[in-house]
């Protein structure tokens, strides 16, 4: 097989890995990253890098190319079809229903209540009581819509606020 072309198939391997890695992280890898995941990621990234990158600048050109073509071409996937978005992103998972917190979603989206509570602080909501949804996003950040009067009768009131990484509509 010739060399640009073994180098594709590894950088192809490389981006299938990758996203591998993100979606057995969880969401909170994507959005509510602290410190340390984002140095673990790194750190899983260039040790997977390093084993399919092959020498020479010319295999270095294809790899990049071909990463991002097909970054690219799935995020294209991603926003065309619901199932293929589902599948490399996840689903958004609620975590706050009138105001009671699912500590069972907490748990398998590997968040704690802390962090939920610092998610709710920076949308201006001081406890989860104050929520009736709050919502881990496929994107990994944390929405919100307050558990008030006019939002209950679902009047134009209702305000929804959302924290989390601004990322743009490309991004998988």
């Amino acid at each position: 097989m010739p060399e640009p072309l073994q180098q594709a198939g590894l950088a192809l391997c490389y981006y299938f890995g990758l996203i591998l890695i993100m979606r057995l992280a969880g969401k909170r890898l994507a959005g509510q990253t602290t410190t340390f995941d984002l140095l673990v990621l790194i750190a899983l990234g260039v040790v997977l890098q390093t084993t399919v990158l092959m020498e020479g600048r010319a295999n270095a050109a294809v790899f990049i190319v071909t990463v991002l073509g097909m970054h690219v071409v799935l995020a294209r996937l991603c926003a065309k079809s619901r199932k293929v978005r589902r599948l490399v992103r996840g689903a958004p998972r609620p975590l706050i229903w009138n105001g009671q917190v699912s500590y069972e979603a907490l748990d398998e989206e590997g968040l704690s209540y802390d962090e939920l509570l610092a998610g709710l602080r920076k949308l201006g909501y001081a406890h989860p009581k104050a929520v009736r949804l709050a919502t881990l996003e496929e994107t990994g950040h944390i929405s919100a819509v307050a558990n008030d009067a006019a939002n209950d009768a679902g009047g134009e009131g209702e305000a929804v606020r959302s924290v989390g990484r601004v990322r743009d509509r490309g991004d998988v």
